[in-house]
């Protein structure tokens, strides 16, 4: 590097006259602060000896300095104002910080900055499991193959967010959701969408790993993203697309990716297990636990299922089929369906939880489906529910639950069943391949039949983490084989 040039170990505050030549790592978006109404956005800086340091933009500097400061380009930079890091952010952002304005004189330089992704520490979507549901920060290589529309949410506090679905797929035709909020939505989403047809690949830094409709990922605050950046890798991807150009065209146009299957979700090691009486005592800061034990369903009068918006999945008024715009996610094109709802007991050797499962989870324990609880209700309100569903596990199974807290001030905690494993299973996320006999879950009428080997099928992306390409392809005609004598029900 030249001798002109410091890095940025060698700024200090109160140092005039320095010149650094830094490298736009990564850049978040705006964002209004939580206690005033000022607006900033952070950058992170990065010189040739790798090392990073935090710089701030505010308000009217952000529009101002918004096509000049681009990711992944390279400045020579100097007066920017440098000042110590708050003791409580110093861990994330180091001892300095600079903040960007007027008086910070810019340049940029023309280089090759393939060292930036020395920075990311690319997952295997088929590793992204072991992530789930912890505060790792997620770096990712995809191709966005599709994108669902936008939608509101409303969140347990009351807010309403918009955010955005798009679909990847790695090189081994695994897809995998990527949910994008607010911000993202506005400035990421409608580039991709725009450029759609040239199928852009993005490489993403800071993302969460999720369990929200199976294994799954979504943007944090300070997550960035390079799309079609200029690196070898993006071209490398590219030319491999050209070349399975008919494959990627069959797994759009087939869009298997959007239909609900089991997720791959694998049994944790020993040490992952929490006994129930010492869920408790670690609530407050774990949200997240696997136990080992049985469960039952203890109250017979509850209903079963409920009618629901098949967006966003709230309780809907409307009649079965009907298309309606939804009171909580706004989609105007909302179609209700049921949805099955069961509480249940979880027990272990050291005790029991109350928890409700929905959805797949709820059809995995009961090996009933919604559309059968909602028909029998209806048509046979009279008849023993005891008939149709499943009241308890007969071997001992691995349960994932999440602990919910109403809001801030509520000491008592619901707990959440989101997974259902058996002891030898490996797919399950709800829908579980089960070995019971007597009653079966739903099974796909066309799963016996082979594949070409030729023809490979996408693996789901919302509610499964990956599929391997001999699994065949989703239908939307389901069997379930329940515990009706005189002939199988079959749902269309």
């Amino acid at each position: 590097m030249n001798n002109q040039y410091q890095l940025i170990k060698d700024v200090h505050p109160g140092d005039v006259g320095w010149t650094v030549k830094v490298t736009i790592a990564e850049k978040s978006p705006a964002r209004t602060a939580k206690k005033s109404p000022k607006k900033y956005q952070n950058i992170i800086l990065m010189d040739s000896e790798g090392s990073t340091v935090q710089a701030t933009l505010y308000d009217h500097n952000i529009i101002a300095f918004q096509d000049e400061l681009i990711q992944g380009k390279t400045y020579l930079i100097s007066n920017a104002l440098v000042k110590l890091t708050n003791l409580e952010y110093r861990s994330q952002s180091g001892d300095t910080q600079w903040t960007i304005s007027g008086k910070t004189r810019i340049q940029q330089v023309d280089e090759n900055n393939s060292a930036l992704l020395l920075t990311y520490n690319f997952i295997d979507f088929e590793d992204l499991e072991n992530h789930m549901d912890t505060n790792t920060d997620i770096s990712i290589i995809g191709m966005v193959i599709d994108t669902r529309p936008k939608r509101m949410i409303q969140t347990r506090s009351g807010n309403q967010c918009q955010v955005q679905d798009i679909i990847l797929v790695n090189k081994r035709l695994e897809t995998i959701i990527l949910t994008m909020w607010e911000n993202f939505v506005d400035n990421e989403c409608n580039y991709i969408c725009e450029n759609l047809a040239k199928k852009p690949v993005i490489i993403a830094k800071h993302l969460k790993v999720s369990s929200f409709n199976g294994v799954s990922l979504s943007t944090k605050a300070n997550s960035s993203f390079f799309i079609d950046g200029p690196f070898d890798i993006v071209e490398h991807f590219k030319t491999w697309a050209k070349k399975n150009a008919e494959t990627l065209n069959n797994i759009m146009s087939e869009k298997c990716y959007l239909h609900l299957t089991p997720s791959k979700i694998s049994l944790p090691n020993k040490s992952k297990y929490t006994d129930i009486k010492n869920i408790q005592g670690l609530q407050k800061t774990q949200r997240f636990f696997w136990i080992k034990g049985k469960a039952f369903v203890k109250v017979l009068n509850q209903p079963f299922w409920y009618m629901s918006c098949d967006n966003c999945n709230k309780v809907s008024g409307a009649n079965c089929g009907d298309i309606y715009q939804c009171v909580y996610c706004k989609y105007p094109n909302s179609k209700a369906a049921p949805r099955a709802k069961v509480y249940l007991q979880l027990m272990d050797s050291t005790g029991y939880i109350n928890a409700t499962a929905i959805g797949e989870p709820a059809e995995s324990f009961l090996l009933c489906n919604a559309n059968t609880l909602m028909n029998h209700s209806v048509s046979n309100p009279d008849s023993n529910i005891i008939d149709l569903i499943r009241l308890a596990t007969e071997e001992e199974k691995t349960f994932y639950i999440k602990a919910i807290q109403q809001n801030e001030e509520a000491t008592e905690f619901k707990y959440e069943l989101l997974f259902v494993l058996g002891s030898d299973s490996t797919v399950t996320a709800g829908n579980q391949q089960s070995k019971d006999k007597g009653k079966s879950p739903m099974v796909e009428d066309e799963q016996s039949q082979q594949m070409d080997s030729k023809d490979v099928t996408p693996p789901p992306a919302k509610r499964s983490l990956f599929q391997t390409p001999e699994t065949p392809l989703p239908t939307k005609k389901k069997t379930e084989i329940g515990t009706n004598k005189d002939k199988d029900k079959k749902e269309v």
